[in-house]
Formats: C-alpha cells, structure tokens, sequence
C-alpha cells in the first residue's frame, strides 16, 4: 500500500512538472537598469527619458540576446510616439545585434530574440509577408517550449490578432491565460502586464465586457502607457452599448 502511494505521489510530481512554466529571461527582469528603461516605456515617458535610461542600460554588460530583445520594446515605443525615424533605427539595430547572436546563448534565447525583432519590423514597417513570417516564428517556437512563460503569453496574443479564417482563436487564447494564471505568481512584472492586458483582450473578444475591464483595471495599475489598452476598453463600451440596445 505504501509502496503504490509513493508511486502515485511521484506520478503527481512528475506531472506537475511537465506542466509547470519557466521563465528563462528572469536575470534580465531582475536587472535595475532593465527595469528603469521598461517602467518608462510603458508609462509612456518623454523621448529624452527614455532615450537616457536606453543608454544607462546599453552601458552595461549585455549578451547580443538581451541588446537585440530591448530593440523591440524601443521600436514599439517610439512608435506608438509617432517618430517613425527612430522607431526604423531601432528595428535595424534589433538585427543587427540578433546576427552576432552566437550559439553560446543557446537555442532558445536566440529563437525568441529573433521573433521579437521580426515582430518589432511588421509593427514599425507592416508587410503582409513580415506579419505572416513572425506568426509563423511564434507558432514554432510554442510548439518547441509551451511551458516558457514569455512564449505562451505571445502565443496567445498571436491567436488574439490572427483571424479566425488563419487560425486564430479567441477562446483559445483564453485558454492559454487560463492555464498561466494557476501559476501567475511567476511572472515578471513586464509579463504580469502582458497577462493582464492580454487576457483583458481575450475577455473583450468573447463579449466579456465587465470581466475584460477588470483585468485591463490590473493591467494599469502596473503600466499606464500602452495604448492597446484604450483601443480594448472602448471596444468594451461599445460591445455594453450594445448589449443594451438589443
């Protein structure tokens, strides 16, 4: 009898792990300078700041992963600011710090800095073929490692964006969230919002309006500057108008 609880219980164990989700990025979360930089960017900081605090950070010894990965968090910026000229600038030093990537940094790391670059150019430069290449990127890459936490958050928000008729899957997506938010307390607070807001979006697409506005409500008490959050929540007002009116 014990000896059939102790195969039971380590069948538990084993399963638990095979499940549980991993964040290979958590050096690069717990770096100060790291965190400066990202707090301005999606608090929507001045130009002048977060150029200061980009520069503090690039003064630091960085792998090629993390000096190409912080290029897409810069493009997206000063895109969503409007200076396509830097936003551009951003997106080619991404690639350039991605090709002396070297195999010392792993598979992994190297894989998902690419698709951040790659997902940085279609959202500064657009391009059919760029959106499909870097849906395609990411789609490989859950299929490799659906338990690394940064990967299954961009899996989801991929379904999100992706039309139903390529793919993508609203519930699915929901599904995703679902099964990170059992292990929410292991994510960084850069992916904390990410959940949030991404699962506030899964919620807005589902007619979820009340509940979608909750987790968004989460989503902005750690970062105020995304714009994406004010395109979902007035989706949701709509959606409640709407609701009302039938």
């Amino acid at each position: 009898m014990r000896r059939l609880a102790a195969i039971i219980l380590s069948a538990a164990v084993f399963a638990a792990g095979i499940y549980a989700y991993t964040d290979s990025f958590a050096a690069t979360s717990s770096n100060p300078a790291y965190s400066a930089l990202i707090d301005a960017v999606k608090n929507g900081k001045d130009e002048e700041t977060v150029a200061g605090l980009y520069q503090e950070y690039m003064d630091e010894s960085l792998t090629m992963t993390e000096m190409a990965r912080i290029e897409y968090h810069m493009a997206r910026y000063f895109k969503d600011m409007g200076n396509e000229a830097e936003a551009k600038r951003h997106v080619e030093l991404g690639k350039q710090f991605l090709a002396g990537i070297g195999e010392d940094e792993g598979e992994l790391k190297r894989r998902v800095a690419e698709a951040d670059i790659v997902s940085a150019d279609y959202y500064v430069n657009g391009g059919i073929s760029k959106g499909m290449e870097s849906s395609d990127l990411m789609k490989k890459l859950y299929a490799d490692y659906p338990d690394e936490y940064y990967i299954a958050l961009q899996e989801a928000f991929r379904l999100l964006y992706t039309p139903a008729i390529a793919g993508g899957s609203a519930k699915k997506a929901l599904s995703i969230f679902n099964d990170i938010e059992k292990e929410i307390d292991g994510l960084s607070k850069l992916d904390l919002f990410s959940f949030y807001s991404g699962k506030g979006m899964a919620l807005s697409q589902r007619d979820e309006y009340d509940e979608s506005d909750r987790y968004l409500d989460k989503a902005e008490d750690i970062y105020t500057g995304d714009p994406a959050i004010d395109d979902i929540r007035k989706d949701n007002r709509r959606g409640k108008r709407s609701n009302r009116n039938r």
